[in-house]
């Protein structure tokens, strides 16, 4: 586990992230950009375990885990940093070849869970690709681009049909965040959120910066009526739904 200077050992119980940036399923994504592969994320996650029971002791140790929400949200570097821009995995793999093997590796992560005693678990969907301001912009597209939400659309599918596959095989509680539809649903519906921009993102031109990009970047004066912060990420308004979304989701699948 990687630890930042100042973590108390004493905070280990209430929670901890190895969620890497740029990182995806695939573990050629994570070393385009020279970040944490998943399996690293679960080498990290071992590690915690480790610490854990040394912390509390083995028993309660075990029912942390057990009772911990596990969240997963990868998917979109996956397509925008590694298949659609390195040539690599195109040559390997067609788009529905491809979403299989995320898949896969999704399944793969979600079994090394299981076997450090993960029980509950949020998986986030992949959003609309095709509706990033930064699609749009390279696409030279007014609206969202469909040929990209197609494949998101399609990637949805094929997790959702996995993960029905894995909670009849396990006991394991999954609940799936439909990122695609909620995002989708603010752009074409953005009054009932309160929103107004759903086009650009809040920093610099809000059409191609992301990231580091918008460092030192001008920003919009009202963040809370953009669905887009930059020209990939969501607003914190538009995670703020995501969430709320993620936590209904859960208690609907723990009530079963």
């Amino acid at each position: 586990m990687v630890e930042k200077k100042g973590t108390l050992l004493e905070d280990l119980p209430h929670g901890a992230s190895f969620a890497s940036a740029a990182s995806g399923y695939d573990d050629f994504t994570a070393n385009i950009s020279s970040v944490l592969s998943l399996p690293r994320q679960l080498k990290y996650l071992m590690h915690y375990k480790v610490k854990l029971r040394k912390l509390v002791g083995h028993k309660r140790a075990e029912d942390i885990i057990r009772t911990a929400v596990f969240v997963m949200s990868m998917g979109t570097n996956d397509f925008l940093e590694d298949y659609y821009l390195d040539p690599t995995r195109p040559k390997q793999f067609t788009v529905e070849e491809y979403q299989n093997y995320l898949v896969s590796c999704m399944a793969n992560a979600i079994q090394k869970m299981q076997r450090l005693g993960g029980t509950i678990l949020v998986v986030v969907g992949v959003p609309p690709l095709g509706c990033m301001p930064l699609v749009k912009t390279i696409m030279d597209a007014t609206t969202c681009a469909e040929n990209y939400n197609k494949v998101a659309f399609s990637m949805n599918s094929k997790i959702q049909e996995k993960l029905e596959a894995i909670s009849t095989t396990s006991r394991m509680k999954i609940a799936f965040v439909d990122a695609y539809g909620i995002i989708q649903n603010a752009i074409n519906n953005p009054a009932l959120y309160g929103l107004s921009e759903t086009s650009k993102g809040c920093c610099g031109t809000g059409t191609i910066e992301f990231g580091n990009s918008c460092r030192g970047l001008e920003t919009c004066t009202d963040p809370e009526k953009y669905v887009f912060w930059d020209a990939v990420h969501p607003t914190e308004k538009m995670y703020k739904i995501l969430a709320e979304q993620a936590v209904e989701a859960l208690a609907q699948k723990l009530l079963v």
